[in-house]
């Protein structure tokens, strides 16, 4: 196979010289070899040399794009290649500070780290015969959250972390309203753990009472009096009339003179709660939802892992210490200028990508024993994809539309089946994941979706990785390789971009590389559409359409314009919620002043007067910024 060689371009040689490049390094193609040589070390003798030829081929043409501690590390000696881990605190001193030890420890090595903090006992919960004492699961996040602020790993990236809570947990009220406040908990992605009796609870809007340790509490509203007799109220889950009022006194006064000595139950319906969460996900992008019941039943794993948290990004839930090994197919390159599928070469990259990410796991330096366990006993990878809407648009789809979904199940039925029959085959060389049991895994309910062959084969001979799917965000790595972010659309195929270039603030005009191609070589424009005139259901189409082939989740963020509101939304999120593994939204302006302005392309004498002003005035030419697209703000899981 002849390799047609690429290397980055713009900003996304700049990227790659400053993120991504070995000292000394110039060029993809010297990364390329570097990588390959890197990872084929776990092949043996006789295949390491033409494995690492096949290697190099996929990444020096960016068929196939490593992740994003893969290009860094590879090469470079007793380094971790693993983008992100999942911590799972106890409710002890011991648990929570060991947790706290091995957050540091992964985040110092490059990871990020996902978290649930649903077994800490909830704040104002006795602590032995100390009454109301417990500081709650707010307060472990936020001493995460300062420790992270003091790491700096990887050409100085900063940490990267998720917070999950389940909804059924008495600390919910106060967690979702940490990060209201701009800048509260910066290096957390927070997340509420939703289950499928939750969601009958909001569509029957029933009364919902959340339980931690086998006790159940109620919401209480709790009446202070203050020196100034200017009374207020609060709300709080509790046990009871009196332990509301210890809660309160102990951990709600405004003053310390204030004094709550009046309490009486009120109604709390579910309903409430998930109008809360959206109306806090729009105000601020946080929190996002992760349907844990989803999660761990539509998989392979549940017969020996419970999978309480993702990693930052949301793209695969884990157990507690697992790790997610990612690397992406390059959907642009699939498809020819004259919109033909190169099947085969999807085929083999797949095949190939999943060699290399197996590879990845034996090679890994690991920065805590325990992952390394975690991590073998099922050999789970992470499969993805980047380059989907620039795929589409050279197909002739427009993004979301009812033609493209069609064409997005044909393409990732495609991509399931390959990586399946390619771990089935490392299988026959390697021997199966160490949890591998076929009669519990092929009844798990993913792998029931598997064609009658390969869960045939799979009976057979086994299969190498647990799971083997994702779709995670590719930022850096998709600019670097000139082509549109994992799955998400562009930002706008012409836009205005503010930045500050010392003291002063400039603009310039940045124009999609592949939109500008397409207009001058007088083809059709028509499939081009930025990130906000996809449609919120549009948008959550896409995402439970790719879900059904995926066995572990995907990154992708539904961007709305700064005028959407909550009963724009409340409809299509209840209405999809069952079928997708996580959700976030972005509205515009919801984390301040917006650098990208997307520009109107509806006449044409604009685009040819933006494209003559780049000519004349020297305006660079930059692929489309991840900033907004990107559906994981920490940036720790880009490939």
């Amino acid at each position: 196979m002849s390799v047609i060689e690429q290397e980055p371009e713009g900003i996304g040689l700049d990227i790659f010289e400053k993120r991504y490049a070995y000292p000394g390094e110039t060029k993809w193609k010297e990364r390329s070899k570097a990588i390959a040589k890197h990872i084929s070390v776990a092949e043996p003798d006789d295949k390491k040399a033409l494995t690492e030829q096949k290697f190099y081929d996929i990444i020096r043409s960016m068929d196939f794009l490593p992740g994003g501690r893969i290009i860094f590390g590879a090469g470079r000696s007793n380094y971790n290649l693993l983008n992100c881990y999942v911590l799972t605190p106890d409710d002890n001193v011991g648990s929570i500070g060991k947790t706290i030890a091995d957050m540091y420890k992964i985040s110092c090595a490059g990871g990020g780290v996902g978290f649930n903090f649903s077994n800490i006992r909830p704040r104002g919960d006795d602590i032995q015969n100390i009454k109301n004492s417990a500081p709650g699961s707010v307060s472990v996040i936020k001493m995460i959250n300062e420790i992270g602020n003091h790491v700096k790993a990887g050409k100085n990236r900063r940490t990267a972390l998720m917070g999950i809570l389940d909804v059924t947990h008495p600390d919910l009220m106060e967690f979702l309203t940490i990060k209201l406040t701009q800048g509260e908990l910066s290096n957390f992605n927070i997340s509420v753990g939703i289950t499928d009796r939750f969601i009958e609870a909001v569509e029957n809007d029933e009364e919902w009472e959340f339980c931690f340790n086998g006790k159940f509490y109620q919401v209480y509203e709790v009446i202070a009096n203050t020196k100034k007799n200017k009374s207020y109220t609060i709300q709080l889950p509790a046990l009871s009339e009196e332990d509301a009022i210890g809660r309160a006194n102990l951990h709600m006064r405004k003053c310390f003179d204030d004094v709550f000595d009046t309490a009486k139950r009120v109604s709390y319906k579910a309903k409430k709660i998930w109008e809360y969460i959206y109306r806090n996900s729009i105000k601020s992008g946080d929190p996002g939802i992760y349907n844990r019941d989803l999660a761990n039943k539509y998989t392979n794993v549940s017969y020996f892992e419970d999978l309480p948290a993702t990693n930052p990004c949301g793209e695969i839930p884990l157990p507690s210490y697992g790790n997610c090994c990612l690397g992406a197919v390059n959907l642009s390159n699939m498809v020819d200028d004259f919109g033909n599928v190169d099947y085969k070469r999807l085929a083999r990259t797949v095949r190939l990508g999943v060699r290399f990410l197996d590879n990845v796991l034996t090679v890994n330096n690991f920065p805590i024993p325990e992952c390394r366990e975690v991590g073998h006993r099922s050999r789970r990878v992470g499969l993805g994809v980047t380059g989907l809407h620039y795929f589409l648009i050279k197909a002739g789809y427009k993004y979301g539309s009812e033609a493209s979904l069609e064409f997005i199940e044909r393409i990732f039925t495609t991509i399931r089946d390959e990586a399946y029959k390619a771990s089935i085959s490392l299988s026959k060389e390697k021997g199966s994941f160490p949890a591998f049991e076929p009669k519990k895994y092929l009844a798990q309910d993913f792998s029931k979706t598997l064609p009658p062959r390969i869960r045939t084969d799979i009976k057979k001979h086994g299969i190498r990785n647990a799971v083997l799917l994702t779709v995670a965000p590719t930022g850096t790595t998709s600019m670097v390789a000139g082509v549109s972010t994992g799955i998400e659309p562009i930002f706008a195929p012409i836009y205005k971009r503010r930045y500050r270039d010392g003291n002063v603030w400039k603009e310039s005009i940045v124009i999609d590389k592949l939109f500008e191609k397409f207009y001058l070589g007088g083809k059709d424009i028509s499939p081009f559409c930025g990130a906000y005139d996809v449609t919120p259901e549009e948008h959550i189409k896409v995402q439970s359409s790719i879900q059904k082939y995926i066995d572990s989740a995907l990154s992708k963020t539904c961007n709305l314009p700064e005028s959407a509101t909550y009963e724009e939304l409340e409809a299509i999120i209840l209405e999809y919620s069952p079928y997708v593994k996580g959700f976030t939204i972005y509205r515009s302006g919801s984390k301040g002043q917006e650098p990208l302005e997307a520009i109107d392309i509806s006449d044409k004498k604009v685009i040819d007067q933006y494209i003559e002003d780049q000519k004349n005035e020297g305006f660079s030419k930059e692929e489309e910024s991840a900033e907004l697209s990107a559906s994981c703000k920490t940036g720790v899981c880009e490939l």
